[in-house]
């Protein structure tokens, strides 16, 4: 459409292909890294001009940004890594537990079994009750001063 300057909307990193998340992979924990750099450090890695074209096209998907340094260039991702990881675990969820956190949760912990250190158990245990009492809503104490016949006639809408 003529006219439409509209970037296109970054898509999450699971809809990649396992080559771009390789790449992804190597971008966020580098922080930034040649076409070299994430060859070297992607097992079976394809030749160097493919792996340009890989970013060339991870560039193009908007996912990666570049700078040049001196003769080459330096590519770093575009979304901060917590936000791909949001992204990532937002589409999980939704996909295979219908959006349920508490489902994914409950999966999560199960699969982990024995495998939950105390440490582990408290900490869980800690933010869950960080966010019940975020969630649960105060409950204001009856005052003496206020009648029953008072406290009775509030509750049916009379004054």
């Amino acid at each position: 459409m003529a006219g439409n300057t509209d970037k296109p909307v970054k898509r999450p990193h699971v809809h990649l292909s396992r080559r771009e998340r390789q790449i992804m992979d190597v971008l966020y924990s580098q922080g930034e890294a040649s076409v070299a750099d994430v060859q070297a450090a992607i097992p079976d890695a394809p030749g160097y001009s493919a792996m340009r074209a890989l970013l060339q096209k991870l560039l193009e998907k908007d996912h990666v940004e570049f700078r040049e340094d001196g003769p080459r260039y330096l590519y770093r991702p575009k979304l901060q890594k917590e936000k791909a990881l949001r992204n990532a675990v937002s589409h999980l969820v939704n996909t295979f537990f219908g959006g349920s956190r508490a489902d994914a949760l409950v999966n999560l912990l199960g699969d982990a079994g024995g495998e939950l250190d105390e440490e582990t158990i408290h900490k869980l245990e800690e933010e869950l009750t960080r966010l019940k009492s975020r969630r649960l809503p105060e409950t204001k104490p009856e005052t003496k001063t206020e009648s029953k016949s008072e406290s009775t006639k509030d509750r049916r809408g009379r004054n």
